[in-house]
């Protein structure tokens, strides 16, 4: 019996392969309350839990707080102060906690307090310098530091001490004001000491006052780089370079002016990019851009603009496409917005035939041309979106212009029940007629098929009223939709609200009466006009 009893206390042999323990872990690691209690239960499970709990942090927060209390003066406005210096025995705790640490990643969320004060965060790396303070980092956006560094001269060089060859990752906002020279330094650095980098964004607010006079080396592994604005001798030359970077599959590039940098009129091929993100002053910038170089495997474009444009700029980009993209066969998802937030009373009409040549890539799963301008969408390209893009995920047209209504009821319900993959649609529309119904093979009237993915509806300044039966037809076709969003400062925004509250009523119908709801389909088919 009292043999019995002791090998209850003998650990399986299997918990003392570190992988096991891992992978035991592994399932219990988005608790950290349930990694803390496993790293409390033996030591078996105490370190591999606790360099999971550590390993990534938004702040250096948690780390101060792991020295006595008695070092702190009260907290005072939320800042962390010494009350005495801390002894070597007790910065070895803190030590021993940020060598666990892999990834410093700023999330928006750091409003814990107290928060440590300049002169402690100095003092910590005074005592450690960053690369012996933190050997396993793997991943810094340095904004996760420098909340602490209000008032601190020597930001970059602070920066350049984290840079080592396990360094994986580095996202810093380049303050406009930089010193040219340091900024230099920096580049310079980034290459030499950091070579291992494959994600690398070093992007400004504002155009730098003070660039570095030459274009700086980038790490040959970096396969994603955000980066901008330059001025833009400087542009010129890294942007070619860019293309010898043989990873690279994602590119975010703030553009400040036009410019050519094709030689004896060859575009530039990045031949491995896959996701582009541009941003520019206006969108002719980016256009210029885009007419420089060739993207053969680009099945991503993000554009970003700020100043309001016309129909000629949006015509340029869109018809551009097939240039660039050099195929048909791999762009899936495009976005273009104008963050300006200017009226577009006489820059023009946005027609359907600006967006054409769409169709042609077949893979598109995402359309979103927001604010952008006054459209002016009609049903024939609606009905060959249908058959162009049948894997399409997101479709949103959305802007702060009244456009014309020339888009109906019929081809928005035959869009959406085409498309079984459909989720979004952000569309102005007419709903003011009953639509009309597609015939079955044998002539006789049917209703469009049943689409359970479609989840959320804009309708925008759509115009509606109850002889179309929207509400009836969005109950019976898409069972799954779960929300309907309008402009309440739409004239017809009454009528959408009780469109809503009638749709609304149906869900609660369809639940409590399902018998009730079967009837539906031949109830509309009956109000065929």
């Amino acid at each position: 019996m009292t043999e019995g009893y002791q090998q209850l206390f003998i650990m399986h042999n299997a918990l003392k392969v570190n992988e096991i323990v891992y992978t035991i872990l592994e399932h219990v690691k988005s608790s950290k309350s349930d990694l803390r209690n496993m790293a409390m239960t033996c030591s078996t499970f105490s370190n591999i839990a606790l360099d999971m709990l550590w390993s990534q942090q938004d702040s250096l927060t948690p780390l101060f707080r792991c020295l006595p209390r008695d070092t702190w003066n009260p907290w005072w406005r939320d800042v962390m102060d010494f009350s005495r210096e801390p002894l070597p025995t007790e910065w070895e705790r803190v030590r021993i906690n940020a060598v666990r640490i892999r990834e410093l990643v700023f999330t928006g969320n750091t409003s814990r307090s107290p928060k440590p004060s300049l002169q402690v965060v100095q003092r910590l790396f005074e005592l450690f310098p960053p690369a012996v303070l933190f050997p396993k980092l793997r991943t810094l956006h340095f904004k996760a530091l420098s909340q602490y560094l209000r008032g601190f001269d020597s930001e970059l060089s602070l920066l350049r001490q984290f840079l080592s060859p396990r360094l994986e990752r580095l996202v810093y906002k380049i303050e406009p004001r930089a010193p040219a020279r340091e900024v230099e330094q920096l580049f310079d650095d980034i290459f030499t000491q950091a070579p291992g980098l494959q994600q690398l964004s070093l992007l400004s607010a504002h155009k730098l006052l003070a660039c570095p006079s030459k274009a700086p080396k980038l790490p040959k592994k970096l396969n994603v780089l955000s980066i901008g604005p330059l001025r833009i001798g400087l542009m010129k030359q890294i942007i070619p370079d860019i293309q010898h970077l043989r990873s690279l599959q994602s590119l975010t590039l703030a553009v400040g002016k036009s410019f050519d940098m094709t030689s004896d009129g060859i575009p530039l091929e990045f031949s491995t990019l896959k996701h582009l993100h541009l941003t520019g002053a206006r969108l002719e910038h980016c256009t210029s851009f885009l007419h420089n170089v060739t993207m053969p495997q680009l099945s991503s474009l993000e554009i970003w603009y700020f100043t309001a444009t016309g129909p000629a700029e949006v015509t340029a980009v869109v018809g551009s496409l097939s240039t660039f993209c050099k195929t048909f066969a791999f762009l899936e998802n495009i976005t273009m917005i104008n963050q300006s937030g200017d009226r577009f009373e006489e820059l023009g009409t946005l027609h359907s035939n600006i967006f054409r040549p769409l169709l042609l890539f077949r893979k598109l799963s995402s359309v979103k041309f927001i604010d952008i301008g006054k459209y002016c969408l009609d049903d024939a390209f609606i009905e060959d979106a249908a058959v162009a893009w049948p894997d399409l995920r997101t479709l949103a047209f959305p802007s702060k212009e009244h456009g014309e209504y020339q888009v109906t009821l019929t081809s928005v319900l035959s869009l959406a029940t085409r498309c079984k993959s459909l989720h979004d649609l952000h569309l102005t529309f007419d709903a003011t007629h009953f639509p009309t119904l597609p015939r079955a093979p044998d002539g006789n009237l049917e209703l469009w098929t049943t689409q359970t993915a479609f989840g959320k509806l804009n309708i925008g300044e759509s115009k509606v009223s109850e002889a179309s039966r929207l509400h009836l037809f969005l109950a019976v076709l898409f069972p799954n939709l779960a929300k309907i969003e309008y402009y309440i400062r739409s004239d017809g925004a009454a009528a959408w609200i009780q469109t809503e509250k009638a749709w609304r009523e149906l869900l609660i119908e369809r639940e409590n009466s399902p018998d009730e709801a079967a009837s539906w389909p031949n109830f509309l088919l009956q109000l065929q006009p």
